[in-house]
C-alpha cells in the first residue's frame, strides 16, 4: 500500500501551483480563446488522472 505523508510545505507548494496553473488559464483565457483555456483544462485533468491511474497499486 501507498502512504503518502502530507506535510505543511507540501500542502502549501501544491496550494500555489495550483494558484498558478489557474491564473495561466485564466490568462489564456482572456488573451487567447476561452475554447483553448478549456481544452489546456481538460488535457492537464486527463494527465493528472492517467499518472494517478499508473502509479495505483493494481489489486489481482
Amino acid at each position: 500500500m501507498l502512504h503518502i505523508q502530507l506535510t505543511g510545505k507540501g500542502l502549501l507548494t501544491s496550494l500555489l501551483i495550483l494558484v498558478a496553473t489557474t491564473a495561466a488559464l485564466a490568462l489564456v483565457w482572456l488573451l487567447v480563446n476561452p475554447g483553448w483555456a478549456i481544452g489546456i483544462g481538460l488535457g492537464l485533468i486527463l494527465c493528472i488522472r492517467g499518472l494517478f491511474a499508473l502509479f495505483k497499486p493494481h489489486s489481482e
